[in-house]
């Protein structure tokens, strides 16, 4: 390596941009987090209406009200899983 690359100056120009790369990555990172938790928000909010439904009712009605939330229950818990692998991948 040279002596050039060592430089006081040279060195804390590639900090700042290293600073603004990862600022950057940071934003983009938060972007779509929100993106996926806003996507999320949905499916969680019908699965506690299919809950606040089935407490209201008799449990004769269980049977009819049961498939619906298990369909709820398992779309967010496969949205979920989904959006928490896209992030580890990274």
């Amino acid at each position: 390596m040279t002596q050039e690359r060592f430089d006081r100056k040279n060195i804390d120009a590639q900090i700042n941009e290293l600073r603004a790369q990862i600022s950057e990555l940071l934003k983009r990172l938060d972007t779509a987090v929100g993106r996926e938790a806003e996507a999320l928000r949905p499916k969680l909010k019908a699965a506690q209406q299919r809950l606040r439904e089935l407490q209201q009712t008799s449990v004769d009605a269980w049977g009819d009200l049961k498939p619906g939330l298990e369909r709820a229950w398992d779309e967010l818990q496969k949205s979920l899983n989904q959006a928490a692998a896209r992030f580890k991948k990274s």
